[in-house]
Parts: C-alpha cells; sequence; structure tokens
C-alpha cells in the first residue's frame, strides 16, 4: 500500500473487508491517530451483512480525505425500529438463524446507501450516520455528527451537524461541479496543481 503524509493510507478496494464498501482512486485514511485502517471506520457491517442481498452499501467518491477515527455507522440490520412496541429485536432469542440470509430481522430497519462524494473532507472523529449523502466538496468539521445530507461545497459542523456556510459563492460551485476535476486522468491533475491548489474565489 502506497504511503502518503503523516502514513496517511490511500484506501485499497481489494482491502475492504466488506463487499458492501465501495472507495474511489486517491481516497486516503488518516489513521495514525487511531492506529487501525480504513476498515475500522465502517461499523456494523460483518459476514452476516454479506450474505444479505439487500444490505445498505457505503459509496465514498475520489480523492475524498479521511481524518483519523472518522466512523461510518453502516450495516442492512442497521437502526432499531423504535415504532414497535419494543426496539429490542426479539428475533436474536430464535435459534434458527436461516432467515437472515434472505431478509432482514424485523426489529431492525434499513436506512439507505451512504454515499460520500467526490473530494470529501471529513474531520477527526466524525460520525456519519446511516443513509447520509454528502455531496462533491463538501467539508465535515471535526468530532460532527452528521444525521442530514450534506450539499456541495457546504461546510457543517457540530453534534447534530448543521450548516455553517458554504466554501464559495453559488457560481463558483457551479463551475466546479461542471469541471468535474476528480475525472481527470492522473497527468492532467498533475499538470493543473497550480490552478487546483490556488484560491478558487
Amino acid at each position: 500500500m502506497k504511503k502518503t503524509y503523516r502514513d496517511s493510507i490511500f484506501v485499497n478496494q481489494r482491502k475492504i473487508k466488506s463487499k458492501h464498501v465501495k472507495v474511489g482512486d486517491y481516497t486516503y485514511y488518516s489513521g495514525y491517530y487511531h492506529g487501525g485502517d480504513f476498515n475500522d471506520c465502517v461499523l456494523y457491517l460483518d459476514e452476516i451483512d454479506d450474505l444479505i442481498q439487500e444490505t445498505d452499501e457505503l459509496i465514498i467518491g475520489k480523492f475524498c480525505c479521511i481524518a483519523s477515527g472518522v466512523k461510518f455507522i453502516m450495516g442492512g440490520n442497521q437502526g432499531h425500529d423504535y415504532d414497535n412496541v419494543t426496539a429490542y429485536p426479539l428475533e436474536i432469542l430464535k435459534s434458527d438463524f436461516a432467515g437472515y440470509e434472505n431478509k432482514s430481522p424485523h426489529a431492525y430497519r434499513r436506512k439507505g446507501d451512504t454515499i460520500i462524494g467526490n473530494d470529501v473532507w471529513i474531520g477527526f472523529e466524525s460520525i456519519i450516520m446511516p443513509g447520509v449523502q454528502i455531496a462533491d466538496g463538501a467539508v465535515i468539521a471535526s468530532r460532527s455528527v452528521v444525521t442530514k445530507n450534506v450539499g456541495p461545497y457546504e461546510i457543517w459542523g457540530g453534534n447534530p451537524a448543521k450548516f455553517i456556510k458554504k466554501r464559495f459563492s453559488q457560481e463558483k460551485i457551479d463551475e466546479l461541479l461542471k469541471l468535474k476535476w476528480w475525472n481527470w486522468d492522473l497527468q492532467k491533475i498533475l499538470e493543473n496543481m497550480n490552478t487546483l491548489l490556488a484560491s478558487a474565489e
């Protein structure tokens, strides 16, 4: 695995443990303060979830920066159904678990795929709740708990995370979303580093 600044490591799709997690090129996880790799960021996706065909997925785009200690709350069975009389998953008291391969236990409800766009920066020890979508260019402040969708090039922070501001003017955001620099080939990106690392406004 190729290392970058301060042992930040590009996420290697081949080394991700769950088939329900997909990560784009050049996205890295800086796990040096928590002593683990990217798999430690993804909670509640294990072998049982891999057997379930309809398990929610975690999809992360290209060139994302994931800081140390970030957690994605996942799992097709995650999210206790508090509309029931009890939120306790009584199905676990059965001895027959065969039904888990085809259908999630009734005491749980799916939240939908968690989708992170391209060029997203997720700060130190942030928690991303199930089913959240974070759009291209967004920034999540350290130790935020993200419970709602985040728009493109927006900055959110807090617990629960709230909108703080847009990174740029709406006109510039529209330009950047049209540009989609993360889809360029690597040579073109390197040739345009001075532009990409300059102020956008």
